[in-house]
Order: C-alpha cells, then sequence, then structure tokens
C-alpha cells in the first residue's frame, strides 16, 4: 500500500503541476479509455471503487470540464453510459507520457524485467479471480 501511494501521489503531482489535472481524472480517463470509449456509468463505479453517489458526483466535474458525456442507452432508459469526448481523449493521451515517466522514475526502474513479468502475472490472475473469470 506504501509503494501504490508513494507512486500514485507521485503521479498526481506531475499532472497538477505540468497539466493541471488531478491523477483520479486521469485515472478515469484511462478506464473509460480501456472501456473502448464507453463504459456503463455502473462499470465505472465498480472501476474507480466509488459508491453510486460518489461516481455521480465525479463524473459531474468530469463533465463540467468537458472530457465525458453522459450518453442514455438506446435499449434501455435506465443505464446511463459514459462517453470519452474529443477533449478527454486528448487529455488522457497527452497525459499517458508523464503518466509513464512518473511510473519508469518511482517504480519500474527498481525492478527486473524478470520480476515485472512476475509481478504482472501474479496481479493478473489475482484481478481475474476478483473479476469471476
Amino acid at each position: 500500500m506504501h509503494v501504490h501511494a508513494s507512486v500514485t501521489n507521485a503521479i498526481d503531482e506531475v499532472l497538477q503541476a505540468e497539466l493541471g489535472i488531478p491523477g483520479a481524472w486521469y485515472e478515469a480517463l484511462v478506464e473509460i479509455a480501456f472501456a473502448g470509449g464507453l463504459m456503463r456509468m455502473q462499470e465505472f463505479a465498480v472501476e474507480t471503487t466509488l459508491t453510486k453517489s460518489g461516481a455521480t458526483r465525479f463524473v459531474d466535474r468530469l463533465e463540467r470540464a468537458g472530457l465525458v458525456e453522459r450518453r442514455s442507452c438506446p435499449t434501455d432508459r435506465r443505464v446511463h453510459h459514459l462517453a470519452l469526448t474529443d477533449v478527454g481523449k486528448k487529455l488522457q493521451k497527452s497525459a499517458d507520457p508523464h503518466v509513464l515517466r512518473v511510473f519508469e522514475e518511482e517504480f519500474a526502474r527498481f525492478i527486473s524485467e524478470d520480476e515485472a513479468s512476475v509481478i504482472l502475472t501474479a496481479l493478473s490472475r489475482v484481478r481475474m479471480e476478483h473479476a469471476g473469470m
């Protein structure tokens, strides 16, 4: 938990200083991008570990910033999707090199390729187990 906090705090500091956005915004944009640019609001809440109301307030801020937009599902009126706007896509892509640089400086440079492979395998297995795959 200490390593995670150290790396995420460093990423947050760099994104705030260099792009003027919180790290949590970047994380949200990446989650939606990895989902193909469109994600159910309920899935977003789960992936970002926010409550339903917390996710709603968070998305309100992203929407006001012009980074995402809510879309109604054409087949189920109860379902809402989040979509990255062009501004959101551009910001996420422009932030990627900053995040990768910090990740390298704060974490990756301390482990070998073999160690990275073992970590990836283990974390992938844990994630699949928790996702019920």
